[in-house]
C-alpha cells in the first residue's frame, strides 16, 4: 500500500499546478444612444445617470447587452444569468425584464425587445428609429 502513495507522490510532484492565465477584463458596453454598462466596475448608466440594479437585474442587462442582437431564450436566460435549468416558470424573467426596462426609462427601454413565443433581445436600433 506504501507503495501505490509513493508512486502517486511521484507521478504529482514532477507536475507544479499550472497558475491561472489573468483574463483580460471587459471593456464597458457602451451605447450610441448613452448605455454604459461595466461589467468590471457593476454599474450600469444610462444618459449619464448611474442605475441601481439588483444582482440579477444588472446580471440579465450585462447578458443581453454583450450579445446585442442575438435572440435569447427564456431556457438560455435562466440557464446564463441563474445558472440553473429551465424550470417552466417564465414569469421569474418576464419580471425582471419590465423592472429593468422600467429602470431604463423612456429612451431606452424600447431596445430590449420581446421576441414573441421564443425571448429577449438587445437591439440599439430600435432606439434610433424611436
Amino acid at each position: 500500500m506504501a507503495v501505490r502513495y509513493r508512486r502517486l507522490d511521484a507521478i504529482f510532484s514532477d507536475h507544479a499546478p499550472v497558475p491561472a492565465r489573468p483574463t483580460a477584463p471587459a471593456p464597458p458596453v457602451v451605447d450610441d444612444a448613452g448605455l454604459i454598462v461595466d461589467a468590471e466596475q457593476r454599474t450600469v448608466t444610462v444618459d449619464g445617470q448611474q442605475l441601481a440594479l439588483p444582482y440579477l437585474e444588472f446580471e440579465l442587462l450585462a447578458h443581453l447587452v454583450g450579445n446585442p442582437l442575438r435572440v435569447h431564450s427564456r431556457r438560455q436566460l435562466m440557464e446564463a444569468v441563474w445558472g440553473r435549468p429551465d424550470t417552466g416558470d417564465t414569469r421569474t424573467i418576464a419580471t425582471h425584464i419590465a423592472r429593468i426596462r422600467r429602470k431604463l426609462g423612456p429612451g431606452h427601454r424600447e431596445a430590449i425587445a420581446t421576441v414573441r413565443q421564443i425571448g429577449y433581445k438587445y437591439d440599439p436600433r430600435l432606439l434610433r428609429a424611436a
